[in-house]
């Protein structure tokens, strides 16, 4: 047999990690970090996200007209602009990244998840906002610029929608207060387990030790130390909830600091 006459791939499932928009959008360096996690993780952009990139120009207009609303929860300037230049320059069938949008064909998932996954992320989304009370103004808030609270709701729906898988979000920027995650569920009347001191026994000790050798082997070290302070967010419903009730109900959560 000569040499080339056999090759041999061998595939590995990367781990799915949600991108918070308040991380994505709101900070400038949102967009270098979750184009180096795809080099070690499978990041995922949440349906928020892309509303606030496809009124951006609306975002602008209004801030420029001293619209104090907007200007309020106006996405960084240079992640917004980073992020558009590589929506407008990128074939959507070449983005590393992955979404669930409003349907399967304006979604991105390739052979990431099933095509149910839509369907369970606009439940499961649907239900969050029901339990958090959101009237109907606040559910144009993507219109406003980025709200962190209300952009996580998303965030949350599509972390559980792929079986509780980690979001990656960060502190407020002055260090107070939980991650924005934590706080819709707070909103929502759901609680987040925080794992701190984190058990050494547990798989999230060793999640935790995997995805700080992730961000060191993506280059990422001296970059999230740059940003506030990173933290993981982990929401899981029970998939035997009666489809009639709210899927949120008895649903379990952690967090913890990366």
């Amino acid at each position: 047999m000569r040499q080339g006459d056999l090759s041999l791939t061998v595939s590995q499932r990367r781990l799915a990690c949600v991108l918070d928009p308040a991380l994505a959008l709101g900070q400038p360096l949102g967009p270098t970090l979750a184009l180096r996690l795809t080099q070690v993780l499978e990041p995922w952009l949440t349906r928020s996200f892309w509303q606030v990139i496809d009124a951006s120009d609306l975002l602008r207009r209004r801030a420029e007209q001293g619209d104090a609303s907007c200007a309020r929860h106006m996405p960084d300037d240079t992640a917004l602009s980073a992020w558009i230049a590589l929506r407008d320059g990128t074939d959507a069938g070449s983005w590393p990244l992955r979404w669930v949008g409003d349907n399967l064909p304006e979604s991105q998932m390739k052979d990431a998840a099933d095509a149910g996954v839509v369907e369970r992320c606009e439940l499961l989304t649907g239900a969050l906002v029901d339990r958090a009370a959101v009237a109907d103004a606040e559910l144009m808030a993507w219109s406003e610029g980025l709200d962190p609270v209300l952009g996580a709701m998303d965030t949350l729906a599509l972390s559980a929608s792929l079986d509780g898988a980690m979001v990656l979000s960060l502190l407020p920027d002055d260090g107070v207060g939980d991650p924005w995650p934590v706080q819709a569920l707070a909103r929502a009347g759901l609680h987040a387990q925080r794992l701190e001191p984190m058990p050494e026994r547990t798989l999230f000790a060793a999640e935790r030790q995997l995805l700080r050798d992730a961000l060191v082997s993506a280059g990422l070290a001296a970059m999230a130390e740059s940003l506030p302070r990173l933290a993981v967010v982990h929401a899981v419903v029970d998939d035997d909830a009666s489809p009639q009730g709210d899927p949120w109900d008895g649903a379990r959560a952690w967090w913890y600091l990366v």
